[in-house]
């Protein structure tokens, strides 16, 4: 008969997944608002998430965290006309 093991990520320790006790249920988690703060662009106080929140959109300020979506480059578009610009200065260069 096979056993099924899992290792202990605090002590390293091999226990049978059987024997393994599962740590209590965190439940939910309520997040409270964020203390006062002052801003780091106009000075003025804010008291809560959803003013911090206007002031970024307001400002175009980005607040960078965990999420580096706004550091993806956008793809490379080339603009029009940039290849036939290309071509016919070889072209002359070359003299074809």
């Amino acid at each position: 008969m096979r056993t099924r093991y899992i290792q202990d990520p605090v002590t390293h320790e091999l226990i049978p997944a059987d024997q393994l006790q599962a740590p209590p249920s965190a439940g939910f988690f309520i997040v409270g608002d964020i203390a006062p703060y002052q801003s780091q662009v106009t000075g003025e106080m804010f008291e809560g998430r959803r003013q911090h929140r206007e002031h970024l959109k307001a400002h175009g300020v980005v607040e960078v965290g965990n999420s580096l979506d706004h550091a993806i480059p956008k793809p490379y578009r080339s603009p029009e006309g940039l290849k036939e610009t290309i071509a016919r200065a070889a072209y002359e260069k070359l003299r074809y």
